[in-house]
């Protein structure tokens, strides 16, 4: 979809500001705040490329008062209002775990945005990785081995349970035939994933330079 001309003319036309804010939490401002070491200002973190859904927000809002279902034919996927959304994005707080003291951000949506249908649940899965991330980041320099093993199960959990990789060549709002019955998150056929596996098993040896810096590209 990044490469349909309509879009791309839809994305230039569009007045409305970006739709989606996330607040920040205590957790994210204690990790995030510690200075970066040498290594990690030198490379450069990969931020989480999702495939599903929130994308798509920019590219219609332009279109406010179109019918749901015009455009979701025009734009060839399912898509839903802020409500469907949020109700997604809650009911994946009742299934997946975050680090203790973690508190769920509150999600914003403009009126009349639309996503992809799964993409409230999509976006919990993302706030959960990248809150085990920080979490598993500090529990090494603190050297906490019980929460580093903790944090490492609850990724593999969310990389064995929630998170799918898009096909080679699929649209930003590429959904899989037969979705997961609980929230899951698409990443992009880009590589990323395999960067954040090796991050983790580089921090599963004490080393946690990739987990400290996908936690600070995506918090």
């Amino acid at each position: 979809m990044k490469n349909d001309a309509t879009l791309v003319r839809l994305r230039k036309a569009n007045p409305v500001p970006p739709t989606l804010f996330v607040d920040g939490t205590d957790l994210f401002t204690q990790i995030t705040s510690q200075p970066p070491n040498a290594d990690v200002r030198r490379s450069s973190p990969r931020r989480r490329r999702l495939v599903l859904a929130i994308a798509v927000v920019a590219a219609v809002a332009v279109l406010v008062g179109a019918a749901y279902g015009p455009v979701s034919n025009w734009l060839g996927g399912d898509l839903v209002g802020p409500e469907v959304t949020k109700q997604e994005y809650l009911a994946a707080q009742r299934v997946l775990s975050v680090p203790p003291g973690f508190h769920w951000p509150v999600l914003y949506f403009e009126p009349n945005s639309v996503t992809t249908r799964g993409g409230g649940g999509g976006h919990a899965v993302s706030i959960a990785q990248t809150a085990w991330e920080c979490y598993w980041a500090k529990a090494i320099r603190e050297g906490n081995v019980p929460a580093q093993r903790r944090a490492q199960a609850e990724l593999q959990n969310l990389l064995d349970h929630h998170i799918l990789v898009a096909p080679v060549g699929a649209p930003e709002d590429w959904t899989p035939p037969s979705p997961p019955t609980g929230p899951y998150s698409v990443f992009a056929h880009d590589g990323g994933l395999a960067w954040i596996k090796q991050g983790y098993a580089m921090a599963a040896a004490g080393n946690p330079k990739r987990v400290a810096q996908s936690c600070r590209a995506n918090s």
